[in-house]
């Protein structure tokens, strides 16, 4: 495993999306996101970036209103909060974009599309042991479809997402590396940022982050696989469920809504994890793209 053969991926949480009159949501929470004002996680006087409310995956700001922000459904079945992530692991996996609004995964949490979709191979690394003061680190790239959950639809980067990119979240700050669809080493399209920044004060999930998703359930997918799911349901963004195998812990698949001119439906289905990875250090370098990054489109302060 090394810095420069190795493309992760997976968003760490939250990336749920709906319409809100020609803005979408594109993350539980952002209707009410941070203003210009003191930040609980940063010193001095910042810009806050991003949501407001991931159930603590990513922060926990109570004075900034109700988490989760709705009455939560009832679960279709009961399960266990018993899953955790180790301290460190990397996963492959396949993303599907799925247009078709009716076209949504089971209750159980199945899913095989059976209307037209795009997808994307990637790559997620976690790592909660190392970093000069720096309690967990996370990547996650997307080779040939970057996730879209950029909400403003007349920004080249929120009307389309026919690139690659990539998440690091590092200092405490998620930025969005991009580049041309399935070449890292090419300009992405015009008009989208080389580097941009998606959340700041923001951290990746802690190893229990799904004890705090309040909705939880246990179903049976292909092959008669026993799956626990964890949920939380947002006012404007809809629905955020991850699922562990019952019996081994290991991450099965994660679903979520999309904004609705891209894909109503989102659907990440992992295999070929590797807990207690060995990941460098010099691997979470922020590249100098970054120095100057903004927010991205659609997530400004």
């Amino acid at each position: 495993l090394n810095s420069g053969t190795l493309f992760p991926t997976m968003l760490s949480a939250f990336l749920l999306a709906s319409t809100a009159a020609q803005f979408a949501t594109a993350w539980p929470g952002m209707g009410g996101r941070f203003g210009d004002g003191q930040c609980p996680s940063l010193s001095g006087r910042e810009s806050r970036i991003g949501p407001t409310c991931t159930v603590g995956a990513h922060g926990w700001f109570p004075e900034l209103g109700p988490c989760p922000n709705m009455k939560q459904p009832d679960a279709p079945m009961n399960a266990t909060k018993k899953h955790l992530w180790p301290n460190s692991f990397t996963v492959d996996w396949t993303f599907q974009f799925v247009a078709d609004d009716d076209d949504a995964p089971s209750p159980s949490g199945k899913y095989t599309p059976s209307t037209p979709f795009n997808n994307t191979k990637g790559r997620t690394v976690y790592d909660s042991r190392q970093g000069s003061g720096e309690p967990r680190l996370m990547t996650e790239i997307y080779d040939s479809y970057c996730i879209p959950v950029f909400g403003d639809p007349a920004s080249p980067m929120g009307a389309r997402n026919d690139f690659g990119c990539q998440f690091l979240n590092v200092n405490n700050t998620a930025y969005v590396i991009s580049w041309k669809s399935n070449d890292k080493k090419s300009p992405p399209p015009a008009g989208i940022p080389n580097c941009c920044i998606i959340g700041q004060p923001f951290h990746p999930p802690p190893l229990n982050f799904s004890h705090r998703m309040p909705v939880n359930w246990n179903g049976r997918v292909e092959g008669g696989l026993s799956i626990d799911w964890s949920a939380v349901y947002d006012k404007d963004a809809g629905i955020f469920a991850y699922g562990f195998e019952a019996e081994s812990s290991v991450p099965h698949a994660f679903y979520m809504k999309g904004v609705p001119w891209i894909a109503n439906w989102m659907y990440q289905r992992f295999f070929n994890f590797k807990p207690d990875a060995s990941i460098p250090e010099e691997f979470w370098t922020i590249p100098e793209s970054c120095n100057s990054a903004k927010a991205c489109p659609g997530w400004s302060p």
